[in-house]
């Protein structure tokens, strides 16, 4: 059983991410979203699953969102569409109170 999962997350950086988030679904690239709205592709529908005693590892190469992923993961900030869960347990909205 996963302790840590995120489903189809996207985070899209700019004034309204929500209105890019059709043309990110839709196949349009990063450098087109960039050109055309001026806003940044950070993750890209991105799943993962960490069960409990696995070590994760997120490489790749400078801008591939690697960072995006861990700020979403450790709630540094929130996606723009997607979720994510840890120990099953909806992490998106639960105060820092209870996260531990």
């Amino acid at each position: 059983m996963a302790k840590i999962e995120v489903k189809n997350v996207y985070k899209i950086f700019g004034d309204s991410p929500s209105k890019v988030l059709p043309m990110v679904q839709g196949g349009s690239t990063k450098e087109e979203i960039l050109e055309k709205t001026g806003h940044t592709v950070g993750l890209d529908n991105v799943s993962i699953s960490v069960n409990e005693g696995e070590t994760f590892v997120c490489m790749g190469l400078s801008g591939s969102g690697k960072s995006t992923l861990i700020r979403h993961i450790n709630r540094l900030i929130d996606p723009t569409s997607g979720g994510d869960s840890c120990r099953r347990n909806e992490c998106h909205g639960i105060g820092s109170e209870k996260i531990n």
